[in-house]
């Protein structure tokens, strides 16, 4: 569904509420022009993070970011009517909860409806906090400022533009922060209790935001990170979960949304790398992951970067899997560097509970011929597979396909840009990694990219269900070496 659908829905819902209230002239403009920001903002957005349409969470999100227009009308227009403002606050302030449950319920939580939603907490809290700030002291508006304080320094200071790990204590500082705001707001309890109330939450703002800083303080690196800074560039604001290989994040969660991950399910990630998709799935799902890579220094990166997200990190080659059984086994960006794919489908399928998921993208195409391997670096790690044949070791290995997606396009988009920034960022991504691996890594991205171009490789999503005719069985051994990414991809 299209902004456009709910622009009719939202001028009638301002409209009720302000002839309810009556708002005066300065009500009026204040609330005409919080919701055109909003729509062209919610345009922009969506364009920066290539949504389609909003999603049904993103509609409450609407809904409550309106709702929350019409507070600022009644702020700033001086309404005497201080329930109005309560009322409204509070229900904003639940569809806030709401829209997380719907997001989940339907599979479309995306990295746009999480900005989305972030930002709709400030907006509230801003506007609440300007309320607040004449009765309980002018400080008070240090709450509201405090997320585009943080966001203007981004465009100050580099370094705080780098990716933060999850927490789920910023979750909660919001929703106790964004419910003191309110009762504020309803005047019902003696001031020096609210004003009490409002220095704790100043202060959980404080140390929530503080806590973010001193992270991105002891990360800061510009030289060695320029090679993260030219994928972050690359795959564009919001995008860039330290992942690597060619998926966005916004295709990482419509993944997980097609493999029906959810919170409680059991999900392995094989050959995580330094854990950035994972840590996204767990975050935005609620989902227990464990991911397994052969290296080391990635898993150690990645058990630092878990944050509060319920990951867990075990170093291991890949067969075999860790024991028990998985409601989802997840492979991204990984399944080229297999040459052997049915040994590999069927450790995967023994490691699956009845009617698990398993979910991982493939480069498909005939096999490398004898120029293109020679032209190509690590090529050892590089095994496409036909997908007419790929099909049938999936069908042998007892599993169904339920979605198939063709990302050749979505990812070749991305390979260029790679390749523009890694070209652009190249002295300083040279004084990091030395010039031989920033040689193999333009070269390897130059042939990913022909080859999407001109159809020699395709690049699909895929969810395929096991089937319990093959439980059990085991395989010998894999090659090459699994648990390692490919270094061309």
């Amino acid at each position: 569904m299209g902004l456009r659908t709910v622009l009719l829905p939202q001028a009638l819902l301002l409209l009720a509420i302000g002839l309810l209230a009556s708002w005066g002239p300065v009500g009026w403009g204040v609330a005409l022009a919080a919701a055109v920001a909003l729509d062209v903002l919610v345009v922009l957005g969506m364009r920066h993070y290539n949504a389609d349409a909003l999603d049904p969470a993103d509609l409450v999100t609407v809904t409550r970011a309106t709702l929350t227009c019409a507070v600022a009308a009644l702020v700033v227009g001086g309404s005497p009517w201080t329930i109005t403002i309560t009322a409204l606050a509070a229900v904003s302030l639940f569809l806030d909860l709401v829209d997380g449950w719907v997001a989940r319920w339907t599979g479309s939580e995306t990295p746009f409806g999480a900005r989305f939603d972030g930002e709709a907490d400030a907006a509230l809290m801003l506007v609440l906090s300007i309320w607040a700030a004449p009765t309980y002291g002018w400080w008070v508006l240090l709450i509201g400022l405090a997320r585009y304080a943080f966001g203007a320094a981004g465009w100050v200071l580099p370094w705080m533009r780098a990716q933060l790990p999850p927490r789920y204590w910023r979750k909660v500082v919001t929703a106790v922060t964004s419910i003191v705001l309110v009762v504020a707001t309803a005047g019902v309890v003696p001031s020096p209790v609210m004003v009490v109330a409002l220095l704790v939450a100043l202060a959980l703002i404080a140390e929530s935001f503080g806590r973010d800083v001193w992270w991105l303080w002891r990360h800061r690196h510009p030289t060695e990170n320029a090679l993260q800074e030219a994928r972050r560039a690359a795959y564009g604001s919001g995008e860039f979960v330290d992942q690597q290989g060619f998926m966005t994040a916004s295709q990482i969660c419509d993944l997980a949304a097609a493999a029906g991950i959810a919170p409680g399910t059991r999900v392995l990630d094989l050959c995580c790398g330094r854990g950035g998709p994972g840590r996204l799935i767990a975050s935005e799902s609620g989902c227990e992951l464990l991911g397994v890579d052969a290296d080391d220094s990635a898993v150690a990166t990645a058990r630092a970067r878990a944050g509060d997200v319920t990951c867990h990190y075990e170093v291991g080659q890949i067969p075999p899997l860790p024991h028990g059984l998985f409601d989802i086994v997840l492979l991204l960006e990984t399944m080229l560097a297999f040459r052997d794919k049915e040994t590999l489908l069927r450790e995967v399928h023994a490691a699956l509970a009845p009617g698990g998921r398993f979910a991982f993208t493939v480069e498909e195409g005939q096999p490398l011929i004898e120029h293109e391997r020679a032209a190509m670096p690590a090529a050892d790690t590089v095994w496409p597979i036909p997908l007419p044949q790929l099909h049938e070791v999936l069908e042998r290995s007892g599993f169904t396909i339920t979605s198939q997606r063709d990302r050749s396009a979505a990812h070749r988009e991305v390979v260029d840009s790679l390749l523009t920034e890694l070209t652009t960022r190249e002295p300083a991504i040279t004084a990091q990694i030395g010039p031989s691996r920033i040689e193999h890594l333009l070269t390897s991205h130059r042939l990913w990219s022909e080859w999407l171009r001109s159809g020699r490789i395709r690049k699909f999503a895929i969810v395929a269900v096991a089937q319990p005719a093959l439980r059990g069985a085991g395989a010998d051994a894999l090659t090459p070496q699994p648990g390692q990414r490919s270094d061309s991809a």
